[in-house]
């Protein structure tokens, strides 16, 4: 009995902790064909060479722009974070993703992969990043995106 609780303990606690999107699809997201992208020089070059990699293959023409630069406030304006952890090897440990448009949040998605014994913690970075980019634009749930993440698709 004492082992079965144990067990289920350990389980119960690696799934808590298991990695987890979570956030709000921009609103009318099939509609929008041009985007800007915030460039944010202190995340790894992994994140936005990963964006516009999904805007190259979703017909998404995305502008790079400076962070502190001038832009349209009536496009929608993407910016991102991430953090990066070690176990072994390096993981995107949380990742953020906010779309603005005329100077409000219209949107926006999280990444979060606690570094705990959970191996579903590594996993491709792209692809969860460019996942990050479907939530946004409504091309899945953040469930199915963290189901995806259970069932080793990402």
């Amino acid at each position: 009995m004492k082992n079965w609780l144990a067990v289920a303990a350990v389980t119960l606690l690696a799934g808590c902790s298991a990695p987890k999107y979570s956030g709000n699809a921009l609103p009318e997201a099939n509609n929008i064909k041009n985007i800007t992208i915030v460039e944010d020089t202190k995340t790894r070059t992994v994140f936005l060479d990963s964006m516009l990699d999904w805007c190259l293959n979703n017909q998404v023409k995305c502008k790079v722009v400076a962070d502190g630069s001038e832009h349209k406030p009536e496009e929608v304006t993407l910016d991102y974070v991430s953090r990066w952890s070690w176990d072994f090897r390096t993981f995107v440990a949380d990742a953020k993703i906010s779309a603005y448009q005329d100077q409000q949040r219209v949107g926006n998605v999280e990444f979060k992969a606690p570094n705990s014994g959970n191996f579903s913690k590594f996993g491709d970075d792209m692809e969860r990043i460019k996942a990050m980019m479907d939530i946004l634009f409504d091309k899945k749930s953040a469930a199915q995106a963290t189901q995806m993440i259970a069932d080793d698709q990402l």
